[in-house]
């Protein structure tokens, strides 16, 4: 999976663009948030040009489960490799959209592959989380009329993470759509300080 990778001090963003979206979408929080840190930031290897994303894309909302395998277990491989960008680093994963459902496949696996976690906008999609992450604090973004990442699906989201007995997903409910928003940045930046 290609990466650019900024270095920078001892926190690092990992970032995962949206559907269409590419390396360069997220920067701009990580500005906001810490610009001193370190960030490695992906491009989606599925489709190219206004399709790139990474996995398949849904089909009557749902989520092909293998490919998402094939896909989650190719970066965490990938991910592995690249420890000696992150090693000994606070971890922030960043994902928005279609890269914040792929971040949900690879808790699914590694529940603490982070110390926190930004879901900007994710889906709900039968997701199974089967062990509580320990030190990863979530938070998720939904907007109040984005129809695309409903509300109550981020709701049902944090429910699943609470049968796990997990208690630090925090939900940040927005006025908008399906887009990240000024607003939305002003929550993320106090989140992040907390």
């Amino acid at each position: 999976m290609e990466y650019i990778y900024i270095n920078g001090s001892d926190e690092i963003f990992v970032l995962f663009h949206g559907t269409g979206g590419n390396e360069n979408n997220l920067l701009f929080l990580t500005g906001e948030l810490n610009p001193h840190a370190s960030i490695i930031s992906f491009l989606g290897n599925v489709g190219v040009g206004k399709n790139r994303r990474f996995f398949k894309p849904l089909v009557n909302n749902k989520v092909d489960r293998e490919d998402l395998k094939i896909r989650v277990n190719d970066f965490l491989n990938n991910w592995d490799n690249l420890k000696d960008k992150y090693e000994n680093k606070k971890i922030t994963f960043i994902g928005y959209s279609n890269s914040a459902n792929f971040i949900l496949g690879l808790l699914e696996k590694r529940p603490d592959i982070a110390h926190k976690t930004m879901l900007l906008h994710p889906s709900y999609l039968d997701w199974n989380f089967m062990k509580k992450p320990l030190i990863n604090k979530i938070v998720a973004t939904a907007g109040a009329s984005d129809l695309s990442a409903p509300a109550g699906n981020v709701v049902k989201l944090k429910k699943d993470f609470e049968n796990t007995g997990y208690n630090n997903f925090e939900i940040l409910l927005l006025d908008g759509g399906h887009g990240i928003s000024d607003n939305e940045v002003k929550k993320l930046k106090e989140y992040y300080k907390s």
